[in-house]
Parts: C-alpha cells; structure tokens; sequence
C-alpha cells in the first residue's frame, strides 16, 4: 500500500531493482575424515561432528596430537612390507610397530598446512587415545561420516588419508572410495582426492611393478571418475626428524641385544625412570643414550625415516588452496613443487608415467609425482580427474571451475524463487549470470575473444521454457561455458632451412 502524503515538501523513495549478485562460493575448503587422539573439549564431545579449524594449534585444542608409534626390535627376516628392516652389526633387525598407531590424520594435516592449506574440516570417526584396543577401523564408519556431509555445503573437498588403513585385498579400502564418489557426484560440490593404496611400497623384483596402480583401476569402478583424482606415488616427508624419536618410541627392553655391551648400563637405567615414570630422569639416561650409542642413533632415525613417508593427497589438497588464492581454480594445481617433502617415495621415469597418465582401456588416469633434476624433488606432474577419457571432463581445475560456477549460480537463483516467472525476471537472472561469467571471463577462467564467444546465458519463453513449463512453476536456465584447459602436451617442430648460396 503506498504511503499517502500529507505534508509538502521532498520525499525520497528507494526502489529494489530485483538484481542480485553471484557470489562466487569457496573453491578449497577440504573435509579430513580419520582417527584423532581425542574429540573433546571441556566435557563437550565432537565425535562424528564436522568442526572448523585453520591450525594445527587449533586442532589440537580439538582433537589432540600424534599417536605414539611404539617399535619393537627383533632379529630375523620379516615377510610382512609393514615392518622396517635395517642391517647393524652384521644383523638383520626388524623393528616391529604396535597396531593402531599407524593413523595419518595429524601429519597429514602437518603436510597440508605446509603447502598452503588454511581453512578445513574435520571429522574424528575414533579416538586412539582413549581406549585404542577397542577401535575398529571398519568401512561403514568412514561412510556414516560422509553421510554427515549432507547438510554441509561448505566443504570442496574430500580426504580420508586413515582409509588407507582399511585392507586393500578384501576390497574394504575401493567401497570407501566409491562411495566418496558417488556423494560428490550426488551434491555436485566437492571432489575426491585419492591415494593408491601400496604407493608406498616398491614391488619385488619378479611382480608386476603397476600391481597397485592396477588394482586400484579394477576397484575403483566405472562411475562419477570426474569427481575424483588419484595421486601416486607417496612422499618421503621431513615432517618428523630423528630428534623426534626418543625412549617413548621403543620397546626399551628389546634393545639389550642390540646396543654395544658399554651402552647397556645407560638403558638399565633408561627402563628404570621409565617404569618408575620418572619423566625427567628418563630424559637425562635418553640425552646420554642418543649422545653414547650410534646404534641407537641409527635405529632412531630409522623410525623416523618410515614415519615421515605420507600419503601425498593431503599436500595436494594444500597445493589446490595454494593455486587457488594466487591464479583461480581454473589453474591446473600441477607443475609445482611440494613443500617439506624430500623426495617421491617411489621414482617414476617418463616411461613409467605413459601408463599412468593415459590407459586406453579403463581411461582412468594417475596423477604422478615426480622428481626432476635441477627442478624440484617432489614435482606434481598432473591434473586430471580418474576420467581421463573424457574429453569435457578430463582435468580437475575444469571440474572444479564448474563446480564453482555451478554452485554460485545456484546459490543466487535462490532470490528468484516465488517470483513472479515473467519477462522481467528472465532479464534480472540473464543480466546477473552474465555480470559474473564476465568477471571469470576477464580473469582468464574462459576461453573467447569477447564474452559472447566466452559464454551464453539463455532464459525465456521459446528459448528455455514453454508455456507449459511457466504453468508448472518451472524457470529453465541454460549456461553453456567455455573453460580453459592446459596445455598438457607441448610439441615443438624443428625442420631444417637450407642457407643461401
């Protein structure tokens, strides 16, 4: 009803023209499911709950530190590829890890935030630092916490370094990741990002060396591909040095038969602080071990040697937030070298990546990193999503790129809903897209000359719609865009010109 005036004199009226905005949503904003030490703070528990953090330090407030690996040292041959062997003293030793201390979680997190991840989720789906003998690392769990993701739109990315403790044989570790595919796929709004379970492990002399490259291809199944990329091999880390490793970390009477008879009054001492748990004196007899022994030196380091190989997804994850703040998400995150990693825990050679890169039968395409001379020793020579046959959706930064485009639209056609389905708003939602596909445009996430070579925006009656479609309610848009893609192969042509006589 209009306002009836009474009195003489100006008014000013402000009008809403019906326009909105697109605001482009958030491109890098991971969500780690896995096991923390705790999920709690102050009484208040955050078990299977998405919580925000940006820090390390903030989450350990949350969910606590490390878990502590303890080893047990043995002479002998090992036949399992879990254990670590070392020669010493003309003795093959293995040093055996106690089980359910082998989660990636928090130093996967280290490795994120040391290449330029910032914001992120997490989802503890079990505590190892209450009661770890109870846990069971099951495939339904990792599932139930992606079902929490239902109503969280925030997240862009999906990881779950701890799945890689889920067994690769009995197939539990594939119906984790296709599942995580198939939600992406549903919600249109995150990607998966993917390790090979093994990429840690050189293959016998003998055995297929692609033998988990194969299997993850005849696992991984045949749908959503686009919405997942795969990384391998893992990397050799300095997240944890030799000084990290200390008494806490041994089985201490499994070390009488190792260390040089003169060293071993230092450890009858050592395992005396430690079972009266006299912490300061354990550190002194501990100080004076690590100073004394060099066996003690090398089997320190040869713990921390092992720890610090990673699943690399969690450094790309990082490398994605990384390109996106400083190019765009239409950049390929490839072709960059990863912070605090020494060295791939596998070398690849430009013949090995042949059939990582393309496989002409299942199409499903490995992402390699690679050491180059006088380059960078961890270079991520790749970027493009497991469906590598297709050609619309055969790189991760398109996908993404539409993920984002996708997403703002759709987030501001939300201030069209119950307007009226005429002229007036087809024109207010054309004119909105193309404000913003402009933007991208400039900014060089499409390909054209001009914006009308870039993208169309369609909106109308006979162009998207009937009439039919107007008395049901139904407004059609129509987007069709052109990204731009890598140039993945760089062929140069040299022939030769005959001089002039």
């Amino acid at each position: 009803m209009p306002e009836i005036l009474k009195t003489p004199g100006v008014y000013i009226v402000e009008k809403d023209t019906g326009a909105n905005a697109v605001v482009q949503v958030a491109t890098a904003v991971p969500v780690f499911i896995g096991y923390t030490e705790r999920a709690e703070v102050n009484g208040k528990s955050f078990h299977m709950k998405p919580i925000v953090i940006s820090s390390l330090s903030e989450y350990e407030i949350f969910f606590g530190g490390a878990p502590l690996p303890i080893f047990t040292v043995e002479e002998g041959e090992s036949n399992n590829s879990n254990d670590v062997t070392v020669s010493m003293n003309g003795k093959n030793l293995i040093l055996k890890q106690n089980e359910l201390s082998s989660f990636y979680l928090y130093n996967s997190l280290k490795l994120f935030f040391d290449n330029g991840g910032s914001d992120c989720f997490i989802i503890s789906i079990g505590q190892y630092g209450t009661n770890p003998s109870e846990l069971e690392i099951k495939p339904d769990t990792f599932k139930k916490a992606i079902d929490l993701l239902e109503g969280e739109e925030t997240p862009t990315m999906l990881l779950m370094p701890d799945s890689l403790l889920l067994n690769e044989e009995d197939s539990s570790y594939y119906s984790v990741q296709t599942y995580a595919l198939q939600h992406c796929a549903d919600h249109m709004d995150k990607v998966a990002i993917f390790d090979i379970w093994g990429g840690d492990k050189e293959v016998p002399l003998g055995e297929d060396k692609n033998k988990y490259i194969t299997r993850f291809r005849e696992n991984i199944g045949l749908d959503n591909l686009s919405y997942g990329a795969a990384y391998y091999p893992w990397v050799k880390t300095n997240i944890i040095s030799i000084n990290d490793i200390d008494y806490k970390n041994f089985n201490l009477e499994s070390l009488k038969p190792v260390l040089a008879n003169e060293h071993l009054p230092l450890l009858d001492k050592l395992i005396d602080a430690s079972t009266s748990n006299n912490e300061k004196e354990c550190k002194y007899w501990d100080s004076g071990l690590k100073t004394a022994s060099k066996e003690y030196k090398l089997l320190r380091k040869t713990i921390a040697d092992k720890l610090s190989v990673l699943p690399v997804a969690p450094a790309m994850a990082g490398l994605y937030t990384r390109t996106d703040k400083s190019k765009g998400v239409w950049i390929a995150p490839a072709n960059q070298n990863l912070n605090s990693v020494i060295e791939p825990a596998i070398k690849i050679t430009h013949k090995d990546q042949e059939s990582l890169n393309v496989d002409a039968i299942s199409g499903k395409s490995i992402n390699a990193v690679r050491a180059f001379k006088g380059r960078g020793s961890a270079i991520v020579w790749g970027a493009r999503t497991l469906a590598g046959n297709n050609v619309e959706w055969r790189y991760i930064n398109v996908r993404r790129l539409f993920i984002l485009i996708e997403q703002s639209i759709k987030n501001a056609a939300f201030s069209v809903v119950f307007k009226p389905n005429v002229p007036m708003t087809w024109s207010i939602v054309k004119g909105t897209i193309n404000n913003f596909l402009t933007n991208l445009w400039r900014q060089g996430a499409l390909v054209g000359g001009s914006p009308a070579e870039a993208f169309t925006v369609g909106c109308g009656l006979g162009e998207t719609m009937s009439e039919n479609d107007i008395n049901e309610g139904i407004m059609r848009i129509n987007v069709k865009a052109a990204p731009s893609r890598p140039a993945e192969f760089i062929v140069i042509s040299f022939e030769q010109k005959m001089g002039n006589s």
